[in-house]
């Protein structure tokens, strides 16, 4: 059910047509970045942002408190370009960004509001051009909310595998559910929702107590099938590092899942529902073997292997993603280790302080 009924929908999904927009049809997008002690990212990512290929737009980088050199760094970059806005929070008072984030909402000048990360670089010059051509209404009503794709630089070495294709699991999740008419979450790396929707449900005020899910707790809330599209267009992916090392990796998605915990009952419970059929798959295969049927446990792992291959290879294809589909086999076991052992052990430790970063 949701191999071929949910995740199967991003492997087949087309993204919309490039039409000739006019220049005055396209909407003013407010880019927002919250940065702390980011002053080596901005300089490398922030061109990348400014040099956009849209006729109307502002970046706001909200400076939340930073102690490096974030602020020289910002200074030499308005001096060139005139679309970017520099707020600053001093002293820090809450974990998280969402102080920042709000700060920099309130100040915004466009209805759109577009969200990244100083640690990621769009794919191309076009990717706002793209978000504006997704953002058109649907169907006669409103888009309100638009669900980007945030990749991570194909690194050497097992951890940035891993991440890899955990990125492109979580994005097969979430965008097959949206796809599906039950969108759950997006990334803040590449995300974009109306001013009027935050303002409408209330902003962070509902999860202001965590430091986690500014992106997916908001878009948790907010979104429906009937304001909620997908950007997948490869020009308009947001590319990021992987996390350096296992501890860090782990640390990341402890703050994830940490926001997971206060999803809609529904949207946990189809979540909870897809983790478990991935784990008692592996679970039952090995109490077959167990029993000694070696044929029974060949068949049925190799039945949901070939429907979950070929289905996670469209999907990598889609994304970009190709090389994972070898490995696919290695991986998935992988998957059902993090979904058993990992995520039980993180949201029985949810409770504990999430730090900035």
């Amino acid at each position: 059910m949701f191999w071929l009924g949910i995740y199967a929908r991003l492997g087949v999904y087309r993204s919309a047509k490039e039409e000739d927009v006019p220049q005055e049809a396209l909407p003013l997008l407010s880019v927002l970045i919250a940065a702390r002690n980011e002053a080596e990212n901005l300089q490398h990512n922030l061109p990348a942002v400014l040099k956009q290929d849209y006729p109307s737009f502002e970046v706001l980088v909200i400076d939340d408190d930073s102690s490096d050199c974030t602020q020289i760094i910002l200074k030499n970059f308005q001096d060139q370009y005139p679309i970017l806005r520099v707020l600053r929070i001093s002293p820090k008072t809450s974990p998280g960004k969402k102080s920042a984030l709000q700060l920099g909402i309130s100040n915004a000048r466009g209805e759109w509001l577009v969200f990244t990360d100083a640690d990621c670089r769009p794919a191309s010059a076009q990717w706002l051009r793209h978000l504006a051509i997704a953002m058109r209404p649907i169907l006669g009503k409103p888009t309100e909310i638009v669900l980007g794709y945030g990749p991570l630089w194909p690194q050497p070495g097992p951890l940035a595998r891993w991440a890899r294709f955990e990125t492109v699991y979580t994005a097969m999740q979430y965008a097959g559910f949206a796809l599906a008419g039950i969108p759950y979450m997006g990334v803040g790396r590449n995300l974009a929702w109306r001013r009027s929707l935050f303002d409408r449900v209330g902003g962070f005020a509902a999860h202001a107590d965590l430091a986690s899910g500014d992106d997916d707790l908001f878009v948790n809330a907010a979104a429906k099938a009937s304001n909620t599209k997908l950007c997948f267009e490869a020009r308009a992916f947001v590319y990021s590092r992987a996390p350096s090392t296992w501890v860090a990796w782990m640390r990341q998605k402890h703050r994830h899942l940490s926001a997971g915990v206060r999803y809609r009952p529904l949207h946990r419970a189809l979540l909870a529902a897809a983790a478990a059929s991935h784990v008692l798959h592996y679970a039952l295969v090995m109490a077959v073997l167990w029993k000694g049927a070696l044929p029974l446990a060949l068949l049925c792992w190799g039945g949901r292997m070939l429907v979950a291959g070929v289905v996670f290879s469209l999907v990598a294809r889609r994304l970009h993603e190709s090389d994972l589909s070898w490995r696919f086999p290695l991986l998935d076991a992988g998957m059902a280790l993090y979904w058993g052992i990992f995520v039980p052990g993180a949201l029985v430790g949810h409770s504990r302080p999430v730090s900035w970063r």
